[in-house]
């Protein structure tokens, strides 16, 4: 970032004071494919009319089901099938992190973010009416215009992106998350400063946003 203050995009557009609901796990998928120019992943930009976090760029998943068995890796490779028609096995998942949806909002989760590579021969796009578009990008793009006031992140979706910045392939991204992905909580609370909130790329989403 220069030392001009970047333009503010503005926050998720929802309430934030409503009476606490049950935490609901979930999951989400980070899709990921090596392009001639470098890392890139597949992101949706979410229907205005949605409930929870509407016009806000995300990764696909959702929350679990009877049908998963208790199997966030079955919840995150059946809602990748159904969001962006990509068939991928539970056991190819990576995890990266694990995030909690603070109080206050029409819904919370108990999210785990899974890495995954785009299989071989199969095409990602944009099957659900969750999303009103979705595509391939860098890492920097997706932040780049989010950063331009163009598009809106939540802090994880903002958190994963950052953690990719370094790498060039997914086989990269994939050796390194099986190491080194911290899988602590992060649970954030309405009223944290910024010095109170800790997760991978927390001062520099401070810095570029208002706070989620």
């Amino acid at each position: 970032m220069s030392g001009e203050e970047a333009p503010r995009a503005a926050g998720a557009d929802h309430r934030r004071d409503l009476p606490d609901v049950p935490i609901r796990p979930a999951a989400t998928v980070v899709l990921l494919r090596t392009a001639p120019s470098g890392l890139e992943v597949f992101v949706q930009l979410r229907a205005s009319g949605m409930e929870f976090a509407p016009d806000v760029t995300v990764f696909p998943g959702g929350g679990i089901e009877p049908s998963d068995g208790d199997d966030l890796r079955v919840t995150a490779a059946r809602e990748t099938h159904e969001e962006c028609g990509v068939r991928l096995h539970p056991d190819d998942l990576v995890p990266l992190s694990r995030w909690v949806t603070p109080p206050g909002r029409p819904r919370r989760y108990d999210t785990m973010f899974y890495l995954a590579a785009l299989p071989a021969g199969q095409h990602a796009a944009c099957v659900t009416t969750e999303a009103v578009s979705a595509g391939w990008h860098a890492p920097q793009a997706v932040i780049d215009a989010w950063l331009a006031g163009s598009t809106k992140l939540m802090a994880p979706t903002y958190s994963q992106l950052h953690q990719l910045l370094p790498f060039d392939t997914v086989e990269d991204v994939l050796g390194w998350a099986a190491e080194a992905a911290d899988l602590t909580p992060v649970a954030l609370v309405d009223g944290m400063t910024r010095d109170d909130r800790r997760f991978p790329g927390w001062s520099e989403y401070a810095a570029g946003s208002t706070i989620y």
